[in-house]
């Protein structure tokens, strides 16, 4: 009963908490654009920017050639790229050969390079007996095993 009595008093406690800090507040109002007051006049020279393009360099013409260059250089980019993985793709190539050579030359036993694969067993009725025949006879593994 107690504890019905607490868990009420404290939802009523986290209502009314809720309501007395939901206050919004409210916005201050902005003062007018000065621009508007003296007809577009902002009372000082703008000054102009250093390196911008002049108004006159903004047509469709320097736009395209913007463009063109960024292309350029994307594909200048691409090649250089392209190029640096073929030079990797040699190399490994060279060295492989280098390695082949070194193990003729030292009558190396051929050893296979062949990344180990996870084999996963068949589940048949016949390994299912015989896993859980191996749990019983191994039992839990020492790491979960309580110590007291």
């Amino acid at each position: 009963m107690e504890s019905v009595l607490m868990i009420i008093v404290f939802v009523l406690f986290a209502v009314l908490s809720d309501k007395k800090g939901s206050k919004k507040n409210v916005p201050v109002p902005r003062q007018e654009n000065p621009a508007a007051k003296n007809g577009g006049k902002l009372g000082f020279n703008i000054p102009e920017l250093r390196n911008a393009p002049d108004t006159a360099k903004r047509d469709a013409d320097w736009i395209l050639q913007q463009e063109q260059a960024y292309r350029q250089e994307q594909a200048a980019k691409r090649r250089e790229e392209e190029y640096h993985k073929q030079r990797v793709r040699e190399e490994e190539q060279i060295r492989a050969a280098e390695q082949a050579a070194y193990e003729v030359q030292a009558k190396l036993a051929k050893v296979s390079r062949r990344q180990p694969q996870v084999r996963i067993p068949i589940l048949t009725p016949k390994s299912a007996q015989q896993a859980v025949v191996l749990a019983e006879i191994l039992g839990r593994p020492k790491a979960y095993r309580r110590h007291h």
